[in-house]
């Protein structure tokens, strides 16, 4: 937090007051122990300070961006914007800075978790699965951002996050497994181990079936994916603006068993309460019992669609992306796990998705593969360990109107193609999923 202060003191005596400024860091520090054959083979950690400079004037807007350690001089730092500022393009869509009434206070010192408490996960992990070969990651972070603009605002938040992910692999199968909290004592890593283990053995010996529509039951991971396309590709306002986004605000375009919401208050949420802007977050509803609620919006998505801002700047990806939500929950339903098996005719059972492509953005079509743990299901009991299946499905149509049999019972951070710790989702039962090939084509 001194850092920063005397960042800030120092720089602002150079910043005239004829323009608008916005000047932001990103302290963070990343562990992580990796492990791989079933021994720990790396501790690596790294700490950054991120420095982001945007300046405003005449109708142009130039950023700068640095890291605190290459900073030698804050007044040529601050010189080598106003010089740049002039040769830049006009910014047509500048939606301006947030004012002092949005400010937010979060900054706290957290005691960072050590190499050893890490370990210990790990090992509680690969001792789940002893006579398998397992691999892995168990990482921890801490960040703390800080944003002054010439608006009056002054904003901190801190963050932090622990993951397990590993798998458990056998001459012919794999099983995976991950968790996320704030805190590493929260994580069971065992639970997670055993998860793996058993998927792995279960898999043994895969075979292939036929591709077509199967009804599906979907791990945590394979949900989190979907809704991270949707997420991105879908809810952002960005693309909507771009003509890219099936998503209509007020129209029911999923299954009433479908509620999303963001909400970086909750106690166990791991995202910052305050987007790149400084701003402060709150509540969003995505999705209520199936009615697209809201985009994510940036102040320049807001602007040009003329609706509110919701305070989905992404710190470092520039306010020209649009907005993600990254504090998101799907409200958990009532099914367990083993009552979705036993309702399941014939179907597939997903642990996760990946290698994941929009194929067609309008319509939410993507492709990918499965991994790490299918099955067949027959008659409500799983039968046999299925092989590699590509499908090709729309997401929005996935989790549309009467294609959504039931929601689980408990919910967890899932892994997905955009990375961990966005969201916190339960399984899903969903009626009809098109698989368009399997191992041979």
């Amino acid at each position: 937090m001194k850092i920063w202060e005397d960042f800030i003191k120092e720089i602002t005596k150079y910043i005239p007051s004829s323009l608008e400024c916005e000047i932001k860091m990103m302290n963070s520090k990343n562990s992580l122990t990796r492990f791989a054959n079933s021994h720990i083979h790396q501790n690596v950690e790294e700490e950054t300070s991120d420095i982001y400079l945007t300046l405003h004037q005449n109708k142009r807007t130039i950023t700068l961006t640095s890291n605190l350690t290459s900073i030698n001089d804050p007044k040529v730092f601050v010189e080598k914007a106003l010089t740049g500022i002039s040769n830049s393009p006009l910014d047509k869509n500048w939606a301006g800075m947030p004012d002092k009434s949005l400010r937010y206070e979060g900054y706290e010192r957290i005691k960072e978790e050590t190499p050893d408490a890490r370990a210990e996960k790990v090992k509680d992990f690969i001792n789940s699965g002893k006579k398998l070969n397992s691999a892995g990651y168990c990482s921890t972070s801490i960040s703390n951002y800080f944003v002054w603009n010439s608006e009056g605002l002054t904003s901190s938040d801190t963050a932090t996050s622990c993951f397990i992910d590993g798998i458990h692999r056998t001459d012919s199968s794999a099983g995976s497994s991950h968790r996320g909290a704030k805190k590493l004592s929260e994580i069971d890593s065992a639970i997670a181990g055993k998860e793996a283990a058993l998927l792995a053995k279960d898999s043994e010996n895969p075979v292939d079936i036929e591709p077509g529509k199967y009804e599906v039951v979907l791990g945590n991971e394979a949900v989190s994916t979907i809704l991270v396309f949707l997420a991105v590709y879908g809810f952002n306002a960005k693309n909507k603006i771009d003509g890219m986004s099936p998503i209509t605000i007020g129209e029911n375009q999923f299954d009433e068993q479908i509620t999303l919401y963001d909400n970086p208050f909750r106690d166990d949420s791991i995202g910052f309460k305050i987007d790149a802007s400084g701003a402060a977050k709150k509540q969003l509803s995505v999705i209520n019992k199936g009615v697209s609620s809201s985009y994510f919006h940036t102040r320049r998505t807001a602007k040009e669609l003329k609706q509110q801002n919701t305070f989905h700047e992404l710190y470092g990806w520039g306010d020209s992306f649009g907005g993600i939500g990254t504090n998101l929950y799907l409200e958990s339903g009532n099914k367990s796990k083993e009552e979705m098996i036993k309702e399941v005719k014939k179907g597939i059972y997903i642990n996760e998705f990946w290698y994941c492509r929009v194929l067609d953005p309008i319509t939410q079509v993507v492709t990918g593969l499965n991994r790490n743990g299918s099955f067949l299901i027959e008659d409500g009991k799983i039968t046999k360990p299925v092989g590699r299946l590509r499908f090709t499905q729309s997401f929005i149509s996935a989790l549309g109107e009467g294609n959504v049999i039931s929601v689980g019972d408990s919910s967890r951070y899932a892994d997905s193609e955009f990375g961990e710790g966005i969201l916190h989702v339960p399984m899903l039962h969903l009626k009809d999923f098109s698989f368009t090939g399997g191992v041979s084509g």
